[in-house]
């Protein structure tokens, strides 16, 4: 436990600290794919715990598709194509494709510098993320030194309670994600509504339910927790029976 709550003491701390580059500190020259997706995935390193990459050539190639971004030129990104970038797949596991282009939509309204619109977001980015990092990490920290201050009187006791505030701490984070989830998602229907009319919000209704790949995936995902759960009893022993006088060595009875 000692090890896992100091990992986290500092994954919270980086991201905390964390800031996203300014618009005038992405490449200036255009980027071919790799090159691209170095440099995102090395500037949001930080914000990942187990080294997943958070954007693949595949996402690239499926938000160009969707006409979330420009398609590039000689297969090269401009600095303002890498902004949406970034912006987009950090968004992607909070709101569907579907609603983020919605979004994307309103961007000329709000204004057509695309420097204007990147240092919007990111500002606002750097503000929610560190804020709420900063609130778990004093939690957290909190929960460090009653877990230092127990264990030496009772360590099974002192990590139990333990994992049971971090499991409250995470628990309140998700809930206050889904309610946020559950609010914005209404919002964009009303907008979808507003823009495309009832019929482009049913389309992209039906765009948002699970497909039959979805379904699978998530009957995987239930049997592997299933299975990880499930602990092998350990064989047991048949208890020795104690020798009789008939279970001596057939030697030893013609002695006698």
């Amino acid at each position: 436990m000692d090890k896992e709550i100091e990992e986290l003491k500092q994954y919270l701390q980086g991201v905390s600290d964390f800031a996203f580059p300014e618009y005038k500190e992405l490449p200036n020259i255009e980027l071919y794919m790799e090159q691209v997706l170095k440099y995102i995935n090395t500037t949001l390193d930080c914000l990942t715990l187990n080294q997943e990459k958070m954007l693949t050539s595949f996402m690239v190639n499926n938000y160009v598709k969707a006409k979330m971004i420009d398609l590039p030129v000689k297969k090269r990104y401009s600095k303002e194509q890498i902004g949406y970038l970034m912006a987009i797949c950090l968004m992607k596991s909070t709101i569907s494709m579907a609603d983020m282009s919605l979004l994307l939509e309103l961007d000329n309204h709000v204004s057509v510098d695309k420097g204007r619109l990147y240092a919007f977001w990111a500002r606002m980015e750097n503000s929610i993320l560190s804020e709420t990092a900063k609130k778990t990490l004093f939690h957290v920290d909190s929960t460090a030194r009653h877990y230092a201050s127990q264990k030496t009187k009772n360590k099974k006791k002192a990590e139990e309670d333990a994992r049971a505030t971090l499991g409250f701490i995470a628990l309140r984070l998700a809930i206050q994600s889904q309610a946020n989830k559950l609010i914005s998602d209404s919002i964009i229907s009303a907008l979808r509504a507003d823009m495309h009319g009832e019929k482009g919000r049913k389309k992209a209704e039906e765009s948002n339910k699970p497909t039959h790949h979805d379904e699978r995936m998530a009957k995987k995902e239930a049997k592997r927790i299933a299975a990880s759960k499930t602990k092998k009893a350990p064989a047991e022993e048949e208890p020795k029976k104690a020798p009789s006088k008939t279970d001596k060595p057939k030697a030893e009875r013609k002695k006698k």
